[in-house]
């Protein structure tokens, strides 16, 4: 039931903010999340530099 919920506000949501802008929907993509997240730490790590820290590049991938 609550599944059936959420699938409905989803789609409510959606169904308003096509009607309320006027532009047709288009999906985020599979990767949204991943660019978000590596935009955030670009953005974090221009702020260290200026603040004047050194930062060295890692591949290392934390949990």
């Amino acid at each position: 039931m609550k599944g059936r919920i959420a699938s409905a506000h989803l789609l409510l949501t959606i169904a308003y903010n096509i009607l309320k802008t006027g532009e047709p929907y288009h999906e985020l993509g599979s990767n949204y999340l991943e660019e978000k997240q590596m935009n955030k730490e670009l953005k974090m790590i221009e702020y260290l530099k200026k603040k004047g820290y050194t930062i060295d590049p890692s591949e290392q991938k934390t949990a």
